[in-house]
This record gives C-alpha cells, structure tokens and sequence, in this order.
C-alpha cells in the first residue's frame, strides 16, 4: 500500500503537487510548499527571462526592466506585504510574504510569456 502512494506522487506533476500542497492546513508545511512553488517559479522566470533576452536587439532596456520589475516585487512583497503580515502569528507571516512573492513571480512569467508568442 504504501508503494503504491509513493507511486501516486512520483506520477502527479510536480506543479499539481505544488498546488494541492498549499492547503493542508499546517504552516509549516505550507511554508515549505511555497518556497518549492517560488523556486518553480524563479526557474521558470530565469527561462523566460533568458528565451526573451536572446532573441532581443533591446537588450539593455530588457534587462533594465526586468531589474526595476524585481525592485517592485522585493518591495511590495518583502516590504508593505510583510509589514501587514506582521500582525499573524508565528510563521504566517512568511508565509504570506512567500507567497505575495509566488504570486507576483507567477504573474511576470505569464506576461513574458505573451511578449514571446507575439
């Protein structure tokens, strides 16, 4: 039986896993599947990142961009999110944070990828 659970979650997708992870209500646990996501998404940002700028002649101005994109999440999410998550109790606040950095780091990714299918 319990080869057969291992198995389950060798099979699933790491991103569903990543997902369903999120609610199962422990916060360190939660904590832990947000800084997974968030490494997913950074790897996924730096391949976007790297697909867009070799194909460019605006290198600089993609690069500066992408620079003053980074300052704006570190800033929202490390700054007033954090600030606001303060008031939680133990480790949600990371959490939170954590995640305000997945989900700005999610949405860049997505809007890179429009710029490349254009």
């Amino acid at each position: 039986m319990k080869k057969s659970i291992y198995l389950v979650f060798l099979l699933l997708p790491l991103n569903s896993y990543a997902e369903a992870c999120v609610s199962n209500g422990n916060v360190y646990d939660d904590l832990s599947c947000a800084k997974h996501t968030l490494d997913k998404e950074k790897r996924d940002l730096n391949e976007i990142y790297q697909k867009i700028y070799t194909s460019t002649q605006y290198k600089n101005e993609f690069e500066q961009s992408q620079k003053a994109w980074l300052v704006y999440r570190d800033k929202q999410c490390n700054g007033y999110i954090a600030s606001e998550a303060s008031q939680s109790q133990g480790a949600g606040s990371d959490l939170i944070t954590k995640d305000c950095l997945v989900t700005l780091t999610k949405q860049r990714v997505d809007y890179l990828k429009t710029l490349v299918e254009k």
